[in-house]
């Protein structure tokens, strides 16, 4: 009986924290907005161009299957953890990444999340990786005993560390089994074609977020 009076007490205190963080975040993200929003505005009236911030994350979808793949390219999907068509994994940008992502161009589709997008996948398609077994993400709770970290207790943390490139994020994002995500709905256009042409393969920049909309 003391067991299940704590564990409630528990569950009660993670729901406030959980919260709280949430509403921390959201004035956060809307702060952030609000002053790029005015930055543009500024160089504008002053007859300048904006230089947008460079994306520091990359959402990257394997979108071809496992046939005549070639072994380096194999190898480097294998890396990336996108072993079964329409797996996903959030990467960090950075030199090295963005060779390997060049290597493996025409078997993937990627491009820089939205808040909404990371939100919606964390939410409807996240699974943590506990003691080798694939485990859906029901609870805060899980969430806290899997990374036993102050910093991440919730899923609102989880994303909070995907979308802003936190210094927590490649536990984060190594503690979540790569997502596996619907075949698009409405089907793609022509996955053996880079985005630009036409196609579906390749960086598509914003413009993924569309595409995992149909997806997750």
């Amino acid at each position: 009986k003391k067991a299940v009076v704590a564990n409630k007490a528990e569950a009660k205190k993670l729901k406030a924290t959980a919260y709280q963080r949430a509403r921390k975040y959201s004035r956060q993200y809307r702060a952030a907005e609000a002053l790029a929003v005015t930055q543009r505005r500024q160089a504008k009236a002053h007859g300048n161009y904006y230089l947008e911030a460079k994306p520091k994350v990359a959402v990257v979808v394997r979108i071809r299957g496992i046939a005549k793949v070639a072994p380096k390219q194999r190898k480097v999907l294998q890396l990336l953890r996108l072993r079964q068509i329409f797996n996903a994994i959030f990467v960090k940008i950075n030199k090295p990444m963005q060779n390997m992502l060049r290597l493996v161009e025409p078997y993937i589709a990627y491009g820089y999340p939205s808040l909404k997008t990371t939100r919606a996948m964390l939410y409807k398609r996240a699974h943590l990786k506990v003691n080798g077994q694939r485990v859906k993400v029901d609870s805060n709770k899980l969430v806290k005993d899997k990374f036993n970290c102050p910093d991440v207790q919730c899923v609102e943390d989880m994303v909070n560390q995907l979308y802003t490139a936190g210094k927590h994020f490649r536990s984060v994002s190594n503690g979540l089994w790569p997502f596996k995500l619907a075949p698009p709905k409405g089907g793609m256009r022509q996955k053996r074609r880079h985005f630009v042409e036409g196609g579906d393969y390749g960086n598509r920049e914003t413009l993924i977020n569309r595409f995992l909309a149909r997806m997750v």
